[in-house]
């Protein structure tokens, strides 16, 4: 009897576990290189990776960035992105994978696929492909406490965070309501470049992680272009928003930001000034 009760246990264990859902999980890790690339971001793959998350209502988190602090002390609140690339001579061919915090598979895609003959055209047609998969995934967070083991006094401290980070953002709000189509910006620009929007003129200000994103008159960055992979590509940080941004051949400043409220990735240019 005795052993049939531990087997019970076993069993339930195995089929609670096995029921897990990508909505138990609050956060996306995205790492900076897939096993497949030779190079960090290579042809954008994880930067779009982390956008088109973002457009499906994922939070996410690059994984050298400094993580927030319940997910810092409860790592498997996070599922890690993965591509694998099964491509063939003739078709590129990609599949999309959100493990758990014990390597298991959690979710995947249908298979991407592009006959495209550019590397990079052919990577992102076939990424973007996959990704039409989670459109009737309908991803919703709900807190599971198997999941979400982080002790209550780490949440007080997390919703003080929390209060302080909406006080920042307010403060920035008239800055960025007029970013509201540029947000998520990439940077290539040499410090002493200005650019123009709206009217409004912007330069870029090299550090130690790509460059800080400012308008004319602000002591402080709105926002952060991060330098991924050593070329023109850039990842996007503000306090509200995330996306990418690359530079057109005329040295412009490209911003593509997914607006959630209008349902629609939305390009902002910013233009150089000569």
């Amino acid at each position: 009897m005795k052993k049939l009760l531990v087997l019970f246990a076993i069993f339930f264990t195995v089929i609670t576990y096995g029921q897990k859902s990508v909505n138990d999980y609050k956060y996306v890790i995205v790492p900076e290189k897939f096993e497949f690339a030779k190079e960090k971001n290579q042809y954008q793959l994880n930067a779009l990776t982390k956008f088109l998350l973002e457009k499906y209502g994922f939070s996410t988190v690059m994984k050298s960035a400094e993580k927030p602090a319940e997910l810092q002390s409860n790592n498997c609140l996070a599922l890690e992105a993965d591509v694998q690339n099964n491509s063939g001579l003739f078709v590129t061919k990609m599949v999309f994978q959100l493990k758990d915090c014990y390597g298991n598979v959690v979710y995947a895609t249908e298979e991407g696929r592009s006959r495209e003959k550019d590397y990079k055209k052919a990577y992102h047609e076939a990424l973007r492909d996959a990704f039409t998969s989670l459109e009737d995934l309908n991803y919703t967070y709900s807190e599971d406490p198997i999941v979400a083991e982080t002790p209550k006094k780490e949440s007080v401290a997390v919703s003080s965070t929390t209060e302080a980070t909406n006080a920042a953002e307010k403060e920035v709000e008239d800055v960025e309501q007029n970013e509201m189509d540029v947000e998520d910006a990439t940077i290539g620009a040499t410090k002493g470049k200005f650019y123009t929007n709206d009217k409004a003129l912007y330069f870029l200000e090299e550090n130690e992680s790509g460059y800080g994103f400012y308008q004319k008159g602000m002591a402080e960055p709105f926002a952060m272009l991060i330098d991924s992979d050593g070329s023109d590509n850039f990842i996007y940080n503000s306090l509200t928003k995330q996306g990418m941004a690359y530079f057109t051949d005329n040295g412009d400043l490209v911003v593509e930001i997914f607006d959630r409220q209008a349902g629609k990735s939305v390009k902002t240019t910013y233009k150089l000034q000569h």
